[in-house]
């Protein structure tokens, strides 16, 4: 009996031992991570392999790109031993975000964080940029976590040579800013507004009777300041990063899209990495994700209330009879889509909202 107690005493003891060494490896990986960011580098290079994640977000700023790279980057360091590491290249430095398709697919690039941008090839993935779909982000990363975003990753799989390791969060709704104030719908008629290059969005504020004017996102504040348009639309920390209200001081908070952005990876990218690590890496990707959706409320109000700080006026409006002239979009781009059909049908049925 003495013995079989001693027995479990050292085995504890080495549990407890096991665990603190674990524990002190994040910690020191954390530590890895913020001196690379500190230094002008976000990101950390591994003992083997190093991935390139390319963003459109600014890389020294906290944002719905970066609050997930960092805890996915420190994830994966401690996972794979320090093994395998990433260097996040923000601000477009690796070009226009459109282009990282591309680029994934060619090998120049690992990975990158916005779904969207895959619609040229994907065009199903557009479904959740449909205006007035979801009407939070709760509500958004529920419908995700289910049938809908399972469907939706098959899909991508079949049409790609990437995988979607799982659904972020934008940090906040999409509203309008503009330079006149945009209170009813019928002020929307004519509207000049900078959209993400995608049919959806394209599509969304036709319906509402706007110009809409399809553009690469570094080209979005020159064309304010030159009048070749009249507002964009984007979530408030994005507008606020970015200095857009600058130029333009008023944001109608239309509430249109919750368009989560999620961590793509290239196929090659993954074969290049064992199977441990390979699960390592999923692993990584979703705890970012999960701890990314923690931040993502706190940090759209936070944007919020500085844009206001800085003289945006809010605006409210009819958001039901903006909804209501953009769902025909609804049917008809899952009629041109016909395996999108289950995708929103399971939207539906979780946000309670009808055709």
């Amino acid at each position: 009996m003495f013995e079989d107690w001693r027995a479990g005493f050292r085995r504890r003891e080495v549990l407890k031992w096991a665990a603190a060494v674990q524990l002190g490896a994040g910690l020191a990986m954390t530590r890895m991570v913020r001196a690379a960011t500190e230094s002008g580098i976000r990101g950390q290079r591994g003992k083997q392999l190093t991935l390139k994640l390319g963003s459109s977000q600014p890389t020294h700023t906290e944002n719905a790109h970066t609050v997930f790279f960092d805890k996915f980057l420190s994830e994966l360091l401690a996972r794979t031993d320090g093994n395998v590491g990433v260097i996040f290249y923000g601000d477009s430095e690796l070009g226009p975000e459109n282009k990282y398709p591309n680029q994934l697919d060619s090998g120049t690039l690992d990975m990158m964080m916005v779904p969207s941008d895959w619609s040229p090839i994907v065009p199903e993935i557009a479904v959740l940029t449909m205006g007035f779909l979801f009407d939070s982000l709760e509500q958004t990363g529920k419908v995700m976590d289910g049938n809908a975003g399972r469907l939706l990753q098959d899909i991508f799989m079949k049409k790609t040579k990437a995988e979607i390791l799982g659904w972020c969060y934008n940090f906040g709704a999409r509203n309008v800013l503009t330079k006149s104030a945009v209170s009813t719908p019928a002020e929307f008629h004519g509207l000049k507004l900078r959209v993400l290059p995608s049919p959806t969005y394209v599509d969304t504020f036709r319906l509402l009777g706007a110009d809409p004017v399809p553009m690469s996102f570094n080209e979005i504040y020159t064309s304010l300041e030159t009048g070749v348009i009249e507002g964009l639309e984007h979530d408030p920390p994005t507008i606020l990063q970015f200095k857009f209200y600058e130029l333009a001081k008023n944001l109608t908070l239309t509430r249109h899209i919750f368009d989560p952005c999620a961590p793509i990876i290239a196929d090659a990218t993954l074969r290049r990495l064992s199977p441990a690590d390979q699960q390592a890496l999923r692993q990584a990707a979703l705890d970012g994700v999960n701890y990314q959706r923690t931040q993502a409320t706190a940090a759209a109000e936070q944007a919020m209330n500085t844009l206001k700080q800085k003289g945006v006026k809010t605006i409210e409006i009819d958001r039901e009879t903006l909804a209501a002239e953009v769902k025909p979009l609804w049917k008809r781009f899952t009629d041109q889509h016909s395996d999108t059909k289950p995708v929103l049908e399971a939207i539906l049925n979780e946000t309670g909202k009808t055709l």
